[in-house]
This record gives structure tokens, C-alpha cells and sequence, in this order.
């Protein structure tokens, strides 16, 4: 049997051993300067001077005079005199000049944090505040830094920071709060579009930005705004189509008819003139509006067919339940309408969007060509976006009704009733010598969204 303890090297008391109290007070001594181990210092090579009664040491790598040959161990003053305690595999020691523990790892003494190579499956973490269920990584901190190893350290010198989620239909985003209410989130919110999304109260929120996965291409659901405030408009060219196109020969507008019968979506003129309000071109990219006037006040129904030379379809059979043969229909809408005090014919150009662009939504403008031709002189077609006065823009036809053409650009910001589109407005015209128009068409050439 040995005559101390493995671990501490405490002295047993030994059978027939006189004196036992000798042994027992040794082995207290030695639990003294061994249990709840702080040391003044782990810097020192040689004695202090004048130690204290229960000073402890580590002593100091170069370790002289009466400590030479004892680097690494523990020094402890005890009734007159230092004893030396070997150190074991992870003691931990208070450094008190230092103020931090330190740890003997692999022969050494290593402060405590550097002997800590890995954390494994930890349920909670708080860095300078504390961290709960809901939170169970919480950080309060000033500034953090996040950097890669470089090649020089065994690393790549790349650095990639990710976040997963389980589904597409989960969220993983980074929030930006101001006190404690979102102000701005990017990520994959809901979907795997990246959308940046800003919100004045951490309540409602409005997507400035997103990115179709699919495709890579951003898009801006607000639009985008000058630096004066103004709203800047996106172009988008499309292939042209016929928003407004009549070809046969038919006086200025406003223009009038005679009802002859409804029959649900159906309206039949008393005359061959439905090609004066609606052209085959237009068919499933836009709708004009003509009113009843028979009716007080008027009451307005929106043509998006051409069904026959004297009949033509509307878009809603509630439109025309009152109406009857006899009344009286009119092609320009009365002064005024909203904003449209040029009698204007309003057409909403939805179909032409969904065609063109697969969506429909209130567009800011268009880019028209506009062709106008008459039999015998110089008449007009003049394009809006209110129908107010000084708004118009539009082509002649040249002197003897040869047709001419023009491109301009339209502003549209009049909301359609019958569409999440805005409206055009058309004003057919005549002027001098001219008697009527013939062929003459307004084909959308690009969305302003």
C-alpha cells in the first residue's frame, strides 16, 4: 500500500504510526494550499522578498535561485517555508494579478478560455446579455467582427455565412429593428423570391425590392423615385398592338347611334356603324366606353367586341340591364367626365397588358404610334391620359387625307373602373376640308410600369 494518495500526494497515517497528528496536520496543510487554488502571480522566477503566510505561486518558465528547476509548479509559503505542489491535468488556478483562471492543459498552464477548442451542442448563449427560449443565441454588443481565415492561418481566406431553412414556404431573413419594431427584412420570406421589405411602424409592411429566383430579374413593386420625389417610370418596349383602330370612313367624335335591342352582353344598332366604336385589331386588347344618353344621368357600358356590322359585345351584362331599343348611344365621353373635358373617348387597355406583359396593373404611360389618314383632308387622332384640356398629343393627316403617322410618349394616370389598368383617352377630329376619317390606329409600342 503506498503512504499517500495518488492525487494530491497527501500522506496516509499509517497502522502502529506514532505521532499520527504530525501526518494528519501535514496532509491538511497540503489540502490548504491545494483546494480553491489562487496564486498571487504565474510570472515569477525566483522568491519574493518578503512573501505572506499562505502566498501561492505558479512559478515562472527560467525558474532560479530557490525555485530553480520548479517551472510550472506551484509554490506555496507555509509556516516559514515553500512547499511545492506538482501540478495534475486541469487544475484550474484564480491568477489574481491577471484576473483570470487559468488552466494546466498538456504540461503547460494555459488561460482558460485558450484551452477551450470546441463548444458542442449548446442550448444556450448570451454574449453581454442573456439568452432565452426564444432567443437562444443573444448578443449586446457594440460591434461584431466576422473574418476568414486567411491562407497564411491553414484557411481558404473565404468567408460564407449561411442561413437555412426548411421549406420554401418558411422564412429565413435578417430583421433591422429600431426599438425593437422592424423598420427593414431581407431574405426568403414566405417563398425563395429575395425581397427587401421596409415598414414605418414594424406593422405594415411594403416590398421595395424582389428577385425572381427563377429568372434572376429584380423588380420594384413600389417603382422607383427621384431624387426630387418624383415617381421614375420603367420602360418596357412590347410588341405593338392595335389599342384603338377603326378603318372605315366615319365622322368626328364625339359620334351617336341609335339603339335597336339588348340581348345580355349584347348590344344591336339600328344601323351597320358598330366598325365606328370597335375595330376587329382590338379584339382581347382593349374595351372603349360608350354611354347612354337616353338615360339621366347618363350611364356608361365598356364594347370589347365587334360581333357584326351592327352589333357589338359589352364586358358586363348588369352595364345595360335598363337599357332598351331606341335609346340614344354615345361614342366620347359627356363634358365633363373626371378629369376629361375634350369629350374623349376613354379605352381601357388591360387585355393589351395581360397580352403584352402577363399582368395587368396601373401603368404610368405608353409609347404610341399613332397613324391618321382621311379621305379628303387633314383630320386627327389625339391621344391622353386625362382627357383635360392642353393634354393632348396626336397626328394629322396630311392635306389631302394622306395618312401620316407619329410616335409620342402618353402619361396614363386616370384609374380604370373595370380594370387594375389606367385609361387612354382618343379624340378623333377634323379640320379645313376634311369630311371624314378613314384608316387611323394607335398601336402601344412600350408600358411605362
Amino acid at each position: 500500500m503506498s503512504d499517500q494518495t495518488n492525487l494530491l500526494g497527501l500522506p496516509y497515517i499509517m497502522p502502529s504510526q506514532a505521532q499520527k497528528h504530525v501526518t494528519h496536520n501535514e496532509a491538511l496543510r497540503l489540502l490548504d494550499a491545494t483546494i480553491q487554488l489562487s496564486v498571487v502571480s504565474r510570472n515569477l522566477t525566483a522568491p519574493p522578498e518578503t512573501p505572506a503566510e499562505g502566498d501561492r505561486y505558479i512559478v515562472g518558465s527560467g525558474a532560479e535561485s530557490g525555485w530553480s528547476g520548479k517551472d510550472g509548479l506551484v509554490a506555496a509559503f507555509q509556516d516559514g517555508a515553500w512547499t511545492m505542489l506538482t501540478p495534475q491535468e486541469g487544475w484550474l488556478v484564480w491568477v489574481a494579478d491577471e484576473h483570470k483562471f487559468v488552466c494546466r492543459t498538456s504540461g503547460i498552464w494555459a488561460a482558460l478560455e485558450e484551452s477551450f477548442s470546441q463548444f458542442q451542442n449548446l442550448t444556450l448563449l448570451g454574449i453581454g446579455t442573456t439568452a432565452d427560449a426564444t432567443n437562444p443565441f443573444a448578443a449586446k454588443v457594440s460591434k461584431a467582427l466576422w473574418s476568414a481565415p486567411y491562407a497564411a492561418d491553414g484557411g481558404s481566406g473565404d468567408m460564407r455565412f449561411t442561413m437555412n431553412k426548411e421549406s420554401a414556404a418558411n422564412t429565413v431573413s435578417l430583421l433591422m429593428q429600431d426599438g425593437w419594431a422592424g423598420r427593414a427584412e431581407i431574405g426568403l420570406c414566405g417563398d425563395d423570391d429575395l425581397s427587401l421589405k421596409v415598414s414605418s411602424d414594424g406593422t405594415g409592411w411594403a416590398t421595395a425590392m424582389r428577385v425572381e429566383t427563377a429568372t434572376g430579374r429584380p423588380c420594384f413593386p413600389q417603382g422607383l423615385v427621384h431624387s426630387t420625389g418624383a415617381a421614375v417610370a420603367q420602360y418596357i418596349p412590347t410588341d405593338p398592338g392595335s389599342v384603338f383602330r377603326l378603318d372605315v370612313s366615319r365622322p368626328a367624335t364625339p359620334r351617336t347611334f341609335a339603339l335597336s335591342g339588348v340581348s345580355g352582353t349584347t348590344l344591336t344598332l339600328s344601323s351597320a356603324s358598330a366598325g365606328q366604336i370597335f375595330g376587329t385589331a382590338m379584339r382581347g386588347l382593349a374595351a372603349v366606353r360608350i354611354w347612354n344618353t337616353s338615360k339621366a344621368p347618363a350611364e356608361a357600358a365598356w364594347v370589347d367586341y365587334d360581333l357584326s356590322a351592327d352589333s357589338l359585345r359589352v364586358t358586363d351584362a348588369a352595364h345595360v340591364a335598363g337599357w332598351s331599343a331606341g335609346d340614344a348611344l354615345r361614342l366620347g365621353d359627356p363634358n365633363p367626365t373626371g378629369t376629361n373635358t375634350l369629350q374623349m373617348i376613354a379605352i381601357d387597355i388591360s387585355g393589351f397588358l395581360e397580352s403584352a406583359l402577363g399582368a395587368v396593373f396601373p401603368q404610368k404611360g405608353v409609347m404610341l404610334l399613332i397613324y391618321a389618314s382621311s379621305s379628303d383632308g387633314p383630320a386627327a387622332q389625339s391621344y391622353s391620359g386625362t382627357g383635360a384640356a392642353g393634354t393632348a398629343l396626336g397626328q394629322n393627316a396630311l392635306s389631302d387625307g394622306m395618312g401620316n403617322q407619329i410616335s409620342v410618349p402618353v402619361t396614363t394616370p386616370t384609374p380604370s373602373p373595370i380594370s387594375n389598368s389606367n385609361l387612354l383617352f382618343v379624340r378623333e377630329s377634323v379640320a379645313a376640308t376634311a369630311t371624314d376619317l378613314t384608316a387611323a390606329f394607335c398601336r402601344v409600342l412600350g408600358v411605362y410600369a
